[in-house]
This record gives structure tokens, sequence and C-alpha cells, in this order.
């Protein structure tokens, strides 16, 4: 299984993405560095939280870090997802982490 440092499992992301954005590629977070598809939607160059744990604060992922879940993973909502989707992805990605 790979797992993002965000605590996506990249696989099913991948799944979702040829479903949902058939014409994007991914090698997964961290192949690609943090500079995945989405990133350009919201005029970044890499995403929010790869940024912050990987070329910031140097984790191998967000579960080495004390403030997990943090505001970045509330801020980056997939706007298609509801409040509730949004909130059980976070607590799937955060047991995800914790049991690395």
């Amino acid at each position: 299984m790979n797992i993002s440092c965000c605590g996506i499992d990249c696989q099913k992301c991948m799944d979702v993405l040829s479903i949902n954005y058939p014409e994007a590629t991914c090698a997964g977070c961290n192949a690609e560095e943090g500079k995945i598809f989405w990133t350009k939607f919201m005029d970044l160059e890499v995403c929010p939280i790869y940024n912050c744990c990987r070329n910031e604060k140097g984790f191998a992922h967000c579960g080495e870090c004390a403030d997990l879940p943090c505001q970045i993973y509330f801020a980056t909502k997939d706007p298609s997802c509801s409040e509730e989707e949004h909130q059980k992805s976070i607590d799937d990605r955060v047991a995800a982490l914790k049991s690395l």
C-alpha cells in the first residue's frame, strides 16, 4: 500500500481520479513531491499538506506531527465533498497515519 504523507491511500485516490478526471495523471503524492494534478485548480505549485509536512518540517508523514490533524487538513477540502464526507476523510487519514 502506498500511503501519502497526509494519509491518503494513493491507489484509492488514483482509482477515483481515473473516473472523475480521466485526463489527469498522477504517480502519487510522494512520487510527485506534492505537485499533484489538483494544485493547478487552486493556483498552487504544491499541496499545502505535503509542503508543510515534507518540505517545511521534514517529516516522512503527518503522523509524526503533534498537530495532526492541523488546520491545513480542514482547509484543503474537495469542493465536491460534504462537510461530513470531508470529516470522515480526515478521520480515516489520521487513523491510517497513526497505524504506521
